[in-house]
Protein backbone atom coordinates (compact mmCIF):
# COMPACT_ATOMS: atom_id res chain seq x y z
CA UNK A 1 0.00 0.00 0.00
CA UNK A 2 1.50 3.37 -0.96
CA UNK A 3 2.24 5.77 1.87
CA UNK A 4 -0.24 8.50 2.63
CA UNK A 5 0.26 11.65 0.65
CA UNK A 6 0.95 14.92 2.48
CA UNK A 7 -2.61 16.04 1.82
CA UNK A 8 -4.36 12.89 3.05
CA UNK A 9 -6.74 13.05 5.99
CA UNK A 10 -4.35 11.09 8.18
CA UNK A 11 -1.56 13.61 7.87
CA UNK A 12 -0.96 16.00 10.75
CA UNK A 13 -2.94 19.20 10.87
CA UNK A 14 -0.99 21.54 8.61
CA UNK A 15 1.69 23.52 10.33
CA UNK A 16 3.28 26.56 8.71
CA UNK A 17 4.76 25.46 5.40
CA UNK A 18 8.46 25.98 4.73
CA UNK A 19 7.55 28.58 2.13
CA UNK A 20 5.70 30.57 4.75
CA UNK A 21 8.43 31.92 6.97
CA UNK A 22 8.03 33.05 10.52
CA UNK A 23 8.65 36.58 9.29
CA UNK A 24 5.74 36.22 6.88
CA UNK A 25 3.45 34.97 9.63
CA UNK A 26 4.61 37.69 12.01
CA UNK A 27 3.90 40.29 9.33
CA UNK A 28 0.37 39.01 8.78
CA UNK A 29 -0.35 38.99 12.51
CA UNK A 30 1.19 42.44 12.99
CA UNK A 31 -0.84 44.04 10.20
CA UNK A 32 -4.06 42.41 11.37
CA UNK A 33 -3.39 43.45 14.95
CA UNK A 34 -2.65 47.03 13.89
CA UNK A 35 -5.92 47.25 11.97
CA UNK A 36 -7.78 45.81 14.95
CA UNK A 37 -6.18 48.40 17.24
CA UNK A 38 -7.35 51.21 14.96
CA UNK A 39 -10.89 49.88 15.11
CA UNK A 40 -10.54 49.70 18.88
CA UNK A 41 -9.53 53.37 18.88
CA UNK A 42 -12.58 54.29 16.80
CA UNK A 43 -14.73 52.35 19.27
CA UNK A 44 -13.36 54.33 22.21
CA UNK A 45 -13.86 57.61 20.34
CA UNK A 46 -17.46 56.63 19.59
CA UNK A 47 -18.12 55.84 23.25
CA UNK A 48 -16.66 59.20 24.26
CA UNK A 49 -18.69 61.05 21.62
CA UNK A 50 -21.95 59.38 22.61
CA UNK A 51 -21.62 59.31 26.39
CA UNK A 52 -18.72 61.55 27.36
CA UNK A 53 -17.74 60.98 30.97
CA UNK A 54 -21.31 60.32 32.06
CA UNK A 55 -22.62 57.43 34.15
CA UNK A 56 -23.03 55.02 31.21
CA UNK A 57 -19.39 55.21 30.13
CA UNK A 58 -18.08 55.33 33.68
CA UNK A 59 -20.09 52.28 34.67
CA UNK A 60 -19.03 50.45 31.52
CA UNK A 61 -15.36 50.96 32.36
CA UNK A 62 -15.88 49.04 35.61
CA UNK A 63 -18.38 46.49 34.32
CA UNK A 64 -16.04 45.47 31.50
CA UNK A 65 -13.08 44.75 33.80
CA UNK A 66 -13.90 41.07 34.36
CA UNK A 67 -15.31 40.23 30.88
CA UNK A 68 -12.42 42.07 29.24
CA UNK A 69 -9.87 40.28 31.39
CA UNK A 70 -11.36 36.88 30.53
CA UNK A 71 -11.48 37.76 26.83
CA UNK A 72 -7.79 38.64 26.82
CA UNK A 73 -6.75 35.76 29.08
CA UNK A 74 -8.78 32.96 27.51
CA UNK A 75 -9.34 34.22 23.99
CA UNK A 76 -6.07 35.91 23.16
CA UNK A 77 -2.98 34.70 21.35
CA UNK A 78 -0.71 32.58 23.56
CA UNK A 79 -3.56 32.18 26.02
CA UNK A 80 -4.04 28.73 27.59
CA UNK A 81 -6.60 27.48 25.07
CA UNK A 82 -4.76 28.90 22.07
CA UNK A 83 -1.46 27.33 23.10
CA UNK A 84 -3.06 24.02 24.06
CA UNK A 85 -4.95 23.61 20.78
CA UNK A 86 -1.92 24.51 18.67
CA UNK A 87 0.19 22.00 20.59
CA UNK A 88 -2.36 19.17 20.41
CA UNK A 89 -3.49 19.62 16.80
CA UNK A 90 0.03 19.91 15.41
CA UNK A 91 0.62 16.29 16.50
CA UNK A 92 -2.54 14.83 14.98
CA UNK A 93 -4.03 14.09 11.61
CA UNK A 94 -6.80 16.21 10.18
CA UNK A 95 -9.33 13.41 10.60
CA UNK A 96 -8.68 13.56 14.36
CA UNK A 97 -8.79 17.36 14.54
CA UNK A 98 -12.55 17.87 14.24
CA UNK A 99 -13.52 15.39 17.00
CA UNK A 100 -10.93 16.89 19.33
CA UNK A 101 -12.04 20.46 18.61
CA UNK A 102 -15.70 19.55 19.11
CA UNK A 103 -14.95 17.70 22.35
CA UNK A 104 -12.90 20.57 23.78
CA UNK A 105 -15.55 23.07 22.73
CA UNK A 106 -18.17 21.06 24.59
CA UNK A 107 -15.98 20.60 27.68
CA UNK A 108 -14.82 24.20 27.90
CA UNK A 109 -18.25 25.55 26.99
CA UNK A 110 -19.88 23.55 29.79
CA UNK A 111 -17.36 24.76 32.36
CA UNK A 112 -17.53 28.40 31.29
CA UNK A 113 -21.32 28.32 31.19
CA UNK A 114 -21.08 27.75 34.93
CA UNK A 115 -18.72 30.72 35.23
CA UNK A 116 -21.22 32.83 33.29
CA UNK A 117 -24.03 31.95 35.68
CA UNK A 118 -21.76 32.70 38.64
CA UNK A 119 -20.91 36.16 37.28
CA UNK A 120 -24.61 36.94 36.84
CA UNK A 121 -25.33 35.93 40.43
CA UNK A 122 -22.43 37.79 42.06
CA UNK A 123 -22.46 40.82 39.73
CA UNK A 124 -23.23 43.28 42.57
CA UNK A 125 -20.29 41.97 44.59
CA UNK A 126 -17.96 42.15 41.59
CA UNK A 127 -18.97 45.74 40.85
CA UNK A 128 -18.46 46.72 44.49
CA UNK A 129 -15.01 45.13 44.36
CA UNK A 130 -13.76 46.79 41.17
CA UNK A 131 -15.64 50.08 41.60
CA UNK A 132 -16.11 50.80 45.30
CA UNK A 133 -16.59 54.52 44.73
CA UNK A 134 -19.45 54.38 42.22
CA UNK A 135 -22.57 56.36 43.03
CA UNK A 136 -26.01 54.71 43.06
CA UNK A 137 -26.90 55.26 39.39
CA UNK A 138 -23.46 54.22 38.12
CA UNK A 139 -23.50 51.14 40.34
CA UNK A 140 -26.94 50.11 39.07
CA UNK A 141 -25.87 50.57 35.45
CA UNK A 142 -22.60 48.68 36.00
CA UNK A 143 -24.42 45.72 37.59
CA UNK A 144 -26.85 45.62 34.67
CA UNK A 145 -23.99 45.83 32.16
CA UNK A 146 -21.95 43.11 33.85
CA UNK A 147 -24.91 40.74 33.85
CA UNK A 148 -25.50 41.37 30.16
CA UNK A 149 -21.83 40.84 29.35
CA UNK A 150 -21.42 37.76 31.58
CA UNK A 151 -21.65 35.33 28.60
CA UNK A 152 -18.40 36.81 27.32
CA UNK A 153 -16.77 34.44 29.82
CA UNK A 154 -18.16 31.55 27.76
CA UNK A 155 -17.31 32.99 24.37
CA UNK A 156 -13.80 33.95 25.48
CA UNK A 157 -12.91 30.29 25.92
CA UNK A 158 -14.54 29.33 22.63
CA UNK A 159 -12.69 32.11 20.82
CA UNK A 160 -9.41 30.87 22.31
CA UNK A 161 -10.11 27.34 21.08
CA UNK A 162 -10.98 28.63 17.62
CA UNK A 163 -7.93 30.87 17.54
CA UNK A 164 -5.62 27.96 18.31
CA UNK A 165 -7.42 25.61 15.93
CA UNK A 166 -7.09 27.98 12.98
CA UNK A 167 -3.46 28.81 13.77
CA UNK A 168 -2.63 25.10 13.89
CA UNK A 169 -4.06 24.87 10.37
CA UNK A 170 -1.81 27.72 9.18
CA UNK A 171 -4.67 30.24 9.19
CA UNK A 172 -3.49 33.45 10.82
CA UNK A 173 -5.20 36.39 9.15
CA UNK A 174 -8.80 35.80 10.24
CA UNK A 175 -8.11 35.03 13.92
CA UNK A 176 -5.87 38.08 14.19
CA UNK A 177 -8.34 40.37 12.43
CA UNK A 178 -11.43 39.00 14.21
CA UNK A 179 -11.43 41.65 17.00
CA UNK A 180 -12.53 44.05 14.26
CA UNK A 181 -15.92 42.35 14.24
CA UNK A 182 -16.23 42.94 17.97
CA UNK A 183 -15.47 46.65 17.62
CA UNK A 184 -17.76 46.94 14.60
CA UNK A 185 -20.72 45.47 16.46
CA UNK A 186 -20.32 48.00 19.26
CA UNK A 187 -19.90 50.86 16.77
CA UNK A 188 -23.13 49.84 15.04
CA UNK A 189 -24.93 49.70 18.38
CA UNK A 190 -23.71 53.16 19.39
CA UNK A 191 -24.62 54.58 15.98
CA UNK A 192 -28.13 53.13 16.18
CA UNK A 193 -28.53 54.52 19.69
CA UNK A 194 -27.50 58.01 18.61
CA UNK A 195 -29.80 57.96 15.58
CA UNK A 196 -32.83 56.75 17.54
CA UNK A 197 -32.44 59.09 20.51
CA UNK A 198 -31.34 62.38 19.00
CA UNK A 199 -34.91 63.50 18.26
CA UNK A 200 -36.48 62.10 21.42
CA UNK A 201 -36.83 63.56 24.88
CA UNK A 202 -35.44 60.78 27.02
CA UNK A 203 -34.97 61.77 30.62
CA UNK A 204 -31.41 61.95 31.84
CA UNK A 205 -31.63 58.77 33.92
CA UNK A 206 -33.33 56.84 31.10
CA UNK A 207 -30.69 58.02 28.64
CA UNK A 208 -27.90 56.66 30.81
CA UNK A 209 -29.72 53.40 31.55
CA UNK A 210 -30.54 52.71 27.91
CA UNK A 211 -27.12 53.87 26.78
CA UNK A 212 -25.48 51.59 29.31
CA UNK A 213 -27.49 48.65 27.99
CA UNK A 214 -26.48 49.50 24.42
CA UNK A 215 -22.81 49.43 25.38
CA UNK A 216 -23.19 46.07 27.10
CA UNK A 217 -25.30 44.41 24.41
CA UNK A 218 -23.02 45.76 21.68
CA UNK A 219 -19.98 44.34 23.44
CA UNK A 220 -21.63 40.94 23.87
CA UNK A 221 -22.78 40.93 20.24
CA UNK A 222 -19.22 41.69 19.18
CA UNK A 223 -17.83 38.72 21.10
CA UNK A 224 -20.47 36.44 19.61
CA UNK A 225 -19.73 37.71 16.10
CA UNK A 226 -16.00 37.22 16.61
CA UNK A 227 -16.65 33.62 17.64
CA UNK A 228 -19.10 32.92 14.81
CA UNK A 229 -16.62 34.07 12.18
CA UNK A 230 -14.09 31.61 13.55
CA UNK A 231 -16.64 28.78 13.74
CA UNK A 232 -17.65 29.25 10.11
CA UNK A 233 -14.01 29.16 9.02
CA UNK A 234 -13.38 26.03 11.11
CA UNK A 235 -16.37 24.31 9.52
CA UNK A 236 -15.28 25.22 5.99
CA UNK A 237 -11.78 23.97 6.75
CA UNK A 238 -13.04 20.64 8.10
CA UNK A 239 -11.90 21.48 11.62
CA UNK A 240 -15.13 20.92 13.49
CA UNK A 241 -18.76 21.96 13.55
CA UNK A 242 -21.22 23.24 16.12
CA UNK A 243 -22.07 19.98 17.82
CA UNK A 244 -22.00 18.59 21.33
CA UNK A 245 -19.45 15.85 21.81
CA UNK A 246 -19.10 14.43 25.31
CA UNK A 247 -16.37 11.91 24.54
CA UNK A 248 -13.97 12.88 27.30
CA UNK A 249 -11.79 9.90 26.35
CA UNK A 250 -11.20 11.46 22.95
CA UNK A 251 -7.47 11.26 22.12
CA UNK A 252 -5.84 14.59 22.76
CA UNK A 253 -8.20 15.86 25.46
CA UNK A 254 -5.72 15.04 28.22
CA UNK A 255 -2.93 16.68 26.23
CA UNK A 256 -4.96 19.87 25.83
CA UNK A 257 -5.96 19.99 29.49
CA UNK A 258 -2.36 19.39 30.56
CA UNK A 259 -1.15 22.41 28.58
CA UNK A 260 -4.08 24.52 29.84
CA UNK A 261 -3.28 23.72 33.46
CA UNK A 262 0.40 24.46 32.93
CA UNK A 263 -0.27 27.83 31.29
Amino acid sequence: MPPDSPTSSSSPTPSPSPRRSLANIAGVVAIATLISKFFGLFRQLAIAAAFGVGPAANAYAYAYVVPGFLLILLGGINGPFHSAMVSALSKRGKKDAAPLVETMTTLVGTALLGVTVLIVVIAPNVVDLVGPGLDAIERAIAIQQLRIMAPIALFAGLIGIGFGTLNAADLYWLPSISPIFSSTALLVGIGAFILTTRDTSLGTSNYWLIGGSVLAWGTLAGAILQWLVQVITQWRSGLGRLRLRFNWNQPGVKDVLKVVLQS
